[in-house]
């Protein structure tokens, strides 16, 4: 025998269907809105943190520039021992600054070969065979043909070298027609796209090889400069003063740096051709790499800033320069190519 409900049993049933189905559609709506308030509330706060990073990393760029720019400031030994690798924090109210100061004349500057090629050629060739037997299944000669041939614009290739349309037609299948940068190198990494192309050839370069936005002269400053690059400077005078020399001249070299020509005359020996010798060399930093790192709370911000200083005597290191150029501005790890570079701004 069948049972039967009455009618209003079963109205008040699905009334009680609809309650629970519009409470579980409320429930599942007032979750989606509270992620999404905490989602705001995350993303608002890492702005807020952002922003606060932001201005500290300003202000550790304000120091930099002040240091280049304040005669009183470079007279502080602080200043010249950041110059050589030491850290400078500084606290804040909601967490600390790192600046670590990179001097980009420590190493030798693969552009140059853009500039004096001859000079910077016999100078790399000098560091390159001292340390490496090939460049990546190159000769020393091979690379460094390849790579003036990379950076110059004159489309003219040189000997055992491509250039111009022999490069072009050097083509491998799959990749299509191919052409030299025929411009100064906006990253070391370029150097894997010499022919044979190689991927891994930038990661096998020895250490001090770099690529930075000058053309001139490859120079080093004997006031950042570590002895365990004694390396490089040996290669920038092309061996014409014995290594206990150099080694001497770095190691005796006083916390606050040397602070004029004389006191570096004198540490190597008063060579005959010192004149010479000093044209490759400063003691004044114009050409800085800022690494700032900001702590807020649990998180980190990198930053990384190139400045220049213009108005400087490369032996007069305690003069302040007359203004800084700031070539880039950065957020993050790695500098993004210093090739073409915006209109500089300047600070007196």
């Amino acid at each position: 025998m069948k049972l039967r409900f009455p009618a209003t049993t079963r109205q008040d049933g699905a009334a009680l269907l609809m309650v629970l189905l519009c409470l579980a559609l409320i429930s599942l709506t007032l979750t989606s809105l509270s992620e999404q308030g905490s989602r705001d509330l995350a993303r608002l706060s890492e702005l807020q943190a952002q922003t606060q990073a932001d201005f500290y990393a300003q202000g550790a760029e304000v120091i930099a520039r002040r240091a280049l720019t304040d005669a009183a400031v470079r007279q502080a030994g602080l200043w010249w021992q950041s110059l050589s690798g030491r850290s400078l924090s500084y606290p804040t109210d909601h967490g600390q600054i790192h600046l670590n100061v990179e001097d980009l004349r420590g190493c030798l500057n693969l552009n140059a070969l853009a500039g004096d090629t001859a000079l910077a050629a016999r100078q790399l060739t000098y560091y390159l065979d001292q340390q490496v037997r090939s460049v990546a299944g190159l000769s020393t000669r091979a690379f460094l043909s390849r790579l003036i041939d990379w950076i110059d614009p004159d489309g003219v290739a040189r000997s055992g070298s491509l250039d111009g349309p022999d490069y072009a037609d050097d083509v491998r299948p799959g990749l299509g027609p191919r052409t030299a940068a025929n411009a100064p190198l906006t990253d070391i990494s370029e150097v894997n796209w010499l022919a044979p192309l190689d991927s891994r050839r930038a990661r096998h370069l020895p250490a001090g090889l770099c690529a930075y936005p000058d053309t001139g002269p490859i120079t080093l400053n004997l006031n950042s400069l570590s002895a365990e690059r004694i390396a490089l400077l040996d290669a920038l005078l092309e061996g014409q003063v014995p290594r206990g020399r150099l080694e001497h001249l770095l190691r005796s070299r006083p916390a606050a740096g040397y602070q004029g020509i004389d006191a570096v005359r004198r540490a190597l020996g008063n060579p005959d051709d010192f004149d010479e010798l000093a044209r490759r060399l400063t003691l004044t930093p114009d050409l800085l790499r800022l690494h700032i790192r900001v702590e807020i709370g649990d998180r980190q911000y990198r930053y990384v800033r190139l400045l220049q200083a213009e108005g400087v005597s490369p032996w007069q290191p305690r003069a302040p320069a007359a203004r800084v150029r700031v070539l880039q501005r950065h957020r993050g790890d790695a500098l993004p190519p210093p090739f073409p570079t915006p209109a500089p701004e300047e600070s007196s």
